[in-house]
């Protein structure tokens, strides 16, 4: 198996997949993967000679102020699944400075959507913005119609060319009251850069789940009392449906996934450990709903208190499968759902044949429907050189 990113045929349609691995667009580019394991670290990647640019706007007037970075500069590096088997891998600028870090939310045809993060433990904070390939340049996005909200308290989920924005809190204070907590709803159209305001939620929210499930947007949590409800949002009618019991009460936490039509939670529990559950509706339209157990996390034993500990992430693949990521959120990231781009660890920059070391750092865990019916899990090694 080749241990370094592939190139996708573009230009010419015989072309090898690891012809010329030298040079590597940004979009351009794959980790391959196979059932003996997926690996980390493994990047070789054309990057931007020029300084990055950051466009920066103040009271509505177009200001380009440019933002020298090393020559060589930091890099972050984030991967997005196509399939299975393939991620495209993506680089934006790692700082502007040494208090922010860039995070991309999602993949768009010219640019990415991106968050700017100020990592300060005691005053998280970010702002919205948008990374040029071409131009290795930063764009702000214009502000919410609820200009002092946090995008990093909010519940955020990107559907159908739109990122959600529910909930959040004003500011950046250190001690969040839960008295700040917004109700508030708008979404950004991701074509013409515009916030639409919608109906707010019945109750106020920050630090929800959110996610998008058969074209609806699902607030999940948000406060100590409202940890196992939810909200939900139906653009066609733009209102919302509240569910005061929508996570099993035994779960100390949860995540939450779609793949083709079925909505999967996965809780743990000191008392009753890992479970995987299946979110279905019974009666329609006034969502009387449960959820059904259908499948027990592998090696209970080992993974509760790695799940208590650290917490994890469900993201879809490729529309065939689900992989449970242990430990992955960051909480310095803005939170969006498990369908967009993720981080992957930093790269170091070499080519295959150097002599480096493959090691097995760990794991992932996967589950997949069989016949469209019966579920099946899978354990995914994962290397690092």
């Amino acid at each position: 198996m080749s241990w370094y990113l592939s190139r996708t045929p573009s230009s010419a349609s015989n072309a090898k997949p690891n012809d010329q691995y030298s040079t590597i667009t940004l979009h351009n580019s794959i980790f391959p993967v196979s059932d003996s394991g997926l690996f980390n670290d493994i990047c070789i990647v054309e990057i931007p000679n020029k300084p990055l640019i950051d466009h920066k706007k103040d009271n509505n007037k177009s200001n380009s102020k440019q933002v020298e970075t090393f020559p060589c500069s930091s890099w972050e590096w984030f991967a997005y699944q196509c399939s299975p088997t393939q991620f495209h891998s993506v680089v934006v600028p790692r700082a502007l400075s040494p208090v922010f870090r860039i995070q991309v939310i999602g993949v768009l045809p010219e640019h990415f959507l991106c968050a700017k993060l100020v990592q300060s433990p005691h005053q998280p904070h970010a702002t919205l913005c948008t990374y040029s390939c071409s131009g290795n340049s930063l764009h702000d996005v214009p502000k919410m119609n609820c200009e002092d909200r946090n995008p990093f308290g909010a519940a955020c989920a990107l559907r159908d060319g739109w990122l959600y924005v529910a909930g959040g809190y004003k500011g950046k204070s250190s001690n969040i009251d839960p008295s700040s907590y917004l109700k508030s709803v708008e979404r950004l159209n991701l074509k013409t850069w515009e916030w639409q305001s919608l109906q707010n939620m019945q109750e106020p929210r920050a630090f929800a789940d959110g996610f998008t499930h058969k074209g609806r947007f699902f607030v999940v949590g948000g406060s100590a009392t409202l940890k196992h409800s939810a909200e939900i949002y139906n653009p066609s009618t733009n209102s919302w449906v509240c569910l005061k019991s929508f996570v099993p009460k035994e779960a100390d936490g949860f995540t939450a996934a779609s793949l083709n039509g079925r909505l999967m939670l996965l809780t743990w529990s000191d008392q009753l450990g890992v479970k995987l559950w299946l979110w279905t509706v019974l009666v329609n339209p006034n969502l009387i709903c449960r959820c059904r157990l259908i499948s027990f996390f592998p090696n209970q034993i080992v993974e509760r208190p790695r799940l208590k500990s650290h917490g994890a992430k469900m993201v879809q693949v490729g529309g065939k499968e689900v992989w449970v990521l242990v430990g992955d959120s960051d909480r310095f990231c803005l939170q969006v759902d498990g369908s967009n781009a993720w981080p992957v660890f930093p790269a170091p920059m070499f080519r295959p044949g150097d002599g480096h070391e493959a090691v097995q750092k760990g794991h992932i865990y996967a589950f997949s429907f069989t016949d469209g019916v019966g579920l099946s899990w899978r354990k995914i090694p994962v290397y690092s050189i």
